[in-house]
């Protein structure tokens, strides 16, 4: 009974609402305006199910900082500690100086109100840029180890890398002739069939997953087995 419910049930719900957004694709618009209709209606509740679920997710993650801190606390090492009180403290924080916010000022459109935007733009979207900052660091180790030449691929690999990095800085353009043709043709040539192969792939793939998640044969979809 529980697994008809929780799994079942939902999996039956999602893939006849999901068919009928896949059948307006192909014959939607003139052939069967109703199912242009349904794909509109079905939008507007998707838009109300991920804002719940935006809010349900802030939740999980305002109560996991709390069980994180909890068992910081229960290991007893003072650095462990303290290095989670920093981190949940700031994130509760934050989170509640965003509620005030959009509270506080002009609701239900604070998203918009001079205070929200200032404390967006230069408080809340440093942590993007501090993100950013550290993947580019890991991004550096991965080319790294990459670029190690030690077979032809490899060594494809890390001329058409350089090649490629060299090319947006001026001073070796300038000094090293043919090094913006050579980069451009990497970059517009065998990157590009590689990314409309990538893409090619990731279509398929999303395709494949989609039906089987449709037809209840998607494991990763499935919570209870």
């Amino acid at each position: 009974m529980s697994t008809l419910i929780r799994r079942d049930i939902p999996t039956l719900i999602i893939a006849i609402l999901g068919f009928g957004l896949v059948a307006e694709w192909f014959w939607g618009g003139t052939i069967f305006p109703v199912l242009s209709d349904y794909k509109s209606m079905m939008g507007k509740y998707m838009s109300i199910i991920s804002y719940t679920a935006r809010g349900i997710g802030t939740f999980y993650g305002l109560t996991s900082e709390w069980y994180m801190l909890q068992r910081a606390r229960a290991s007893g090492e003072p650095r462990k500690i303290w290095g989670q009180y920093f981190i949940t403290g700031t994130f509760f924080t934050i989170m509640f100086i965003m509620l005030f916010i959009a509270f506080a000022f002009n609701f239900p459109n604070s998203v918009r109100s001079p205070e929200y935007k200032w404390w967006y733009y230069n408080t809340y979207q440093q942590f993007y840029q501090g993100q950013y900052a550290v993947m580019f660091i890991y991004q550096t180790g991965a080319i790294y180890r990459v670029c190690r030449a030690r077979s032809m691929e490899t060594i494809v690999l890390m001329v058409a890398g350089i090649a490629f990095i060299l090319r947006s800085i001026p001073i070796f353009v300038s000094y090293i002739p043919g090094l913006l043709e050579l980069g451009n043709w990497f970059a517009f040539a065998p990157a590009l069939a590689g990314t409309r192969a990538a893409t090619l792939t990731a279509s398929l793939g999303a395709l494949v997953v989609g039906l089987r998640g449709l037809i209840g044969r998607e494991q990763t979809t499935i919570e209870v087995r």
